[in-house]
């Protein structure tokens, strides 16, 4: 009897231990995330260009989303009918990429319903059943002023790879990004609205 307690307390004992480590490194995980966070809301404040914002949260995500192979962030035009890529970060290894035109379709679907898509398996869901490299995809619109003005797209090496947490983390990028854009829209229509100012103030001086 005395030996099967022992035998239960060290189960329990080693159990207790395992958790602590569970709880120790999800912490650790969580420190990270808002680390990157404040980094990301200290670079969108600063005067820099778009890309260099946009690249800046693309790498961000990878650092604190260890599922995501790759991530790309796209802007597209109100009707989602033009997409143009203008940041990404992929981890070394490269792998097989989902063909363009699938992605395309997707990433567009979810612009224009302006609503996060996820596809925990590209093979059955887009129908590329020989995939072998990249096959998780989410897809988060960049909402401004209730218009889609861009996507950001994470892409998994495996199955399911992405968790609820994920995709919580994923739309706040997705702000943070869409925050950036729309910074970006309202200071080069502030530079054009003093140049066009300027323009007519020296126009009205040289014919005074």
């Amino acid at each position: 009897m005395t030996k099967s307690k022992d035998k239960r307390r060290r189960k329990n004992k080693g159990q207790v231990k395992d958790l602590g480590k569970e709880i120790e490194a999800m912490v650790g995980q969580r420190k990270k995330e808002l680390s990157m966070l404040k980094d990301v809301a200290s670079v969108i404040n600063r005067p820099l260009p778009l890309d260099q914002i946009l690249q800046a949260v693309t790498e961000a995500i990878l650092e604190t989303v260890p599922s995501a192979h790759r991530v790309v962030i796209h802007l597209c035009s109100e009707a989602a009918s033009i997409l143009v890529p203008i940041a990404s970060a992929q981890r070394s290894q490269p792998r097989k990429r989902i063909p363009k035109e699938i992605i395309q379709t997707i990433v567009r679907r979810a612009a224009q319903e302006k609503r996060r898509i996820h596809i925990s398996d590209l093979r059955k869901e887009a129908c590329v059943p020989n995939q072998k490299g990249e096959l998780s995809l989410l897809i988060v619109p960049l909402i401004s002023d209730q218009k889609a003005i861009g996507t950001l797209s994470m892409y998994g090496a495996n199955v399911e790879a992405f968790t609820d947490h994920d995709q919580c983390l994923a739309q706040i990028f997705a702000g943070w990004a869409a925050i950036a854009i729309k910074k970006t829209q309202l200071r080069f229509e502030a530079e054009q609205s003093q140049e066009a100012a300027l323009t007519f103030l020296a126009t009205q001086a040289a014919s005074a």
